[in-house]
This record gives C-alpha cells, sequence and structure tokens, in this order.
C-alpha cells in the first residue's frame, strides 16, 4: 500500500485516519493502484484518494497458421474512483454551505428516489454495470432506462444539490468529470445520505473499517481521461516513495546545490 505524504500542519489525525481507510477499501475492493494527495493541475484541485481498477476484456482470436481460434484476455481502460474525505460535521458543512431548508427537500426527494430505484432494479436488469462479483458493490445505471420520473426526481435533486455544493470541490470535480466514481468519507453521524452531493457514495467509518451506506452512481469518462488520471496517481505514488527513500530530483545537466554556490 502507498505510504502516505508527511502530516500536512492543517490537516488533523482523525482526516489523515480516514484517508489511510480510503486507501485501504479501494485497494480490498479491486482499486489496487491507489494514492493519497493526487492533484488535477488543470483544475486547480487536489483529491484526498484517488484510485483505479484495471480492467481486461475476452477476444477471440484466430491463428494464422493453424487457423484455429481462441480466447485471449486483453486490458482495456479501467475504472477510475475519488474519495473526499470529512472528519467532522464543521468540515463537511464547510464545503458544502449547507441550509437547512434544502436538506430537509433533499431528504423527501432522497426518499423518493429510492422508491423509484428500488422498482427500476425488479424491472430493469440491464441497469447493473457488471463491475463486482458482489452485488452489494457493483454499482447501477439508474438512468439507462430513462424513467421519466425517476429522472423528474434527480433533477430536482441536482437542482437543490448545486445550490448546496456549487463551487466546492464536490462541485469542481464531477463537472469536470474526473473520475467514474465518487465517494465522501467520513465518519458516523458526520454526513447524512441526503445531505450527500448529488451522485456520491458515502463510505461511513465503524471502527478501523468503512462500511459502504451509499452506492455512487456511474459517470462515463472518455478512456484518454481516465489514462491521464492513472498518470497523475502515479506521479503521486512515486513522489511518497522519493520522499521515502529520500531521493532528491534534479533537472538534467544542474549540478548540486552545494556547488552551484561555490
Amino acid at each position: 500500500m502507498n505510504a502516505l505524504p508527511p502530516i500536512k500542519t492543517s490537516e488533523t489525525q482523525a482526516h489523515r485516519d480516514l484517508k489511510r481507510l480510503a486507501l485501504q477499501w479501494a485497494q480490498t475492493n479491486g482499486f489496487r493502484i491507489a494514492a493519497a494527495e493526487v492533484s488535477l493541475p488543470n483544475h486547480r484541485v487536489r483529491m484526498d484518494v484517488a484510485a483505479y481498477r484495471a480492467e481486461r476484456v475476452r477476444v477471440a482470436t484466430i491463428s494464422e497458421k493453424s487457423k484455429a481460434s481462441r480466447v485471449v484476455w486483453k486490458p482495456k481502460v479501467g475504472v477510475t474512483a475519488i474519495f473526499e474525505c470529512k472528519a467532522s460535521v464543521t468540515d463537511f458543512i464547510r464545503d458544502a454551505r449547507s441550509m437547512q431548508a434544502t436538506l430537509e427537500r433533499l431528504k423527501v426527494l432522497h426518499e423518493k428516489r429510492e422508491k423509484a430505484e428500488h422498482e427500476l432494479k425488479l424491472h430493469y436488469p440491464s441497469i447493473r454495470n457488471g463491475d463486482s462479483l458482489f452485488q452489494e458493490y457493483e454499482t447501477l445505471n439508474f438512468e439507462k432506462p430513462g424513467y421519466e420520473r425517476y429522472e423528474k426526481v434527480l433533477r430536482e435533486m441536482r437542482r437543490l444539490s448545486a445550490r448546496l455544493h456549487g463551487n466546492t470541490k464536490f462541485d469542481r470535480l464531477t463537472k469536470c468529470g474526473a473520475a467514474n466514481l465518487f465517494y465522501v468519507v467520513a465518519d458516523l453521524e458526520v454526513v447524512s445520505r441526503h445531505g450527500l452531493p448529488c451522485g456520491w457514495g458515502l463510505l461511513e467509518r465503524e471502527g478501523e473499517q468503512l462500511t459502504l451506506k451509499v452506492k455512487p452512481h456511474w459517470h462515463e469518462v472518455p478512456e484518454d481521461d481516465r489514462l491521464a488520471f492513472l498518470h497523475r496517481i502515479s506521479m503521486a505514488a512515486s513522489r511518497c516513495v522519493n520522499r521515502e527513500h529520500g531521493v532528491i530530483l534534479r533537472p538534467p545537466g544542474r549540478a548540486p546545490e552545494a556547488k552551484l554556490r561555490g
């Protein structure tokens, strides 16, 4: 597992613990490539934890010599995920600019959405993304069937969520299509289900483990953007390894600092 960067002066131990648990949960659930403090410079945002799950696809091939067909596994661009950690209610509210009336309306809409999603799961098996062997972790694309009543609820939830989370880190990450899946990672009772940014999942801390309380919605992201995301994770992980081993990088042809001063 990737080592975490040194503690920032403004970071609490509780927040750091959540990042560690997010790294652990991601890698345990198939996102084997992960790192903390990953930046997206084009969007001026730094993610608490970013993760990537490698994918393979079965391809039928035919041998030119024997003309026999066989099935092989070939790699394809995988799935990306972002984890934002919130260790206290004030931390989350500061980011969300929460308003009580909006939260109360979102609670009602959340209940309507859950009822509609239950109906969709019964009548539209095609909404399953098939991205996990375990049903409790499999993500679903509820917008796929074009269910009008569900889409109406979702449109209002997005509008109210934008009022809560507009111009925040949550909003910037979602609008720029940074990843396929988004998770808020929080201690117990820090984040309510209906107060989540629209489409985000919730991982809640219970002791030294995270429990998935709300599944995230699936976001389509172009392959090139997912590969760039993987590149940013690799860069962040390399910085951690360099720091751990005392590696100091200098531009090619540049002399060590001591020689420059002389």
